[in-house]
């Protein structure tokens, strides 16, 4: 039978992984901020420094960023230390 999707069929939201939480951005070049991001993913740079891929809105620019940044730049909402 053809069709049916959402008929009584639960499609659960798998977990957050737990690398991803909502942060606020500040000390970015150009951009003061704070601005609200979002973490998508941590790494190690070359130096063996963590930098966190981050996804920000700059509100005064009407711009989406996807930017490498260290832990300094980023404060997790909801916290008053740094990340």
């Amino acid at each position: 039978m053809a069709g049916g999707a959402g008929r009584g069929v639960s499609h659960p939201l798998p977990p957050t992984p737990p690398a991803r939480q909502h942060c606020w951005v500040t000390g970015v070049p150009g951009a003061r901020g704070p601005h609200p991001g979002l973490v998508l993913e941590w790494r190690r740079a070359g130096d063996g420094a963590w930098e966190a891929l981050v996804v920000f809105v700059v509100e005064a620019q009407q711009a989406a960023v996807q930017q490498w940044l260290p832990p300094s730049s980023l404060t997790p909402v909801g916290r008053s230390s740094r990340v």
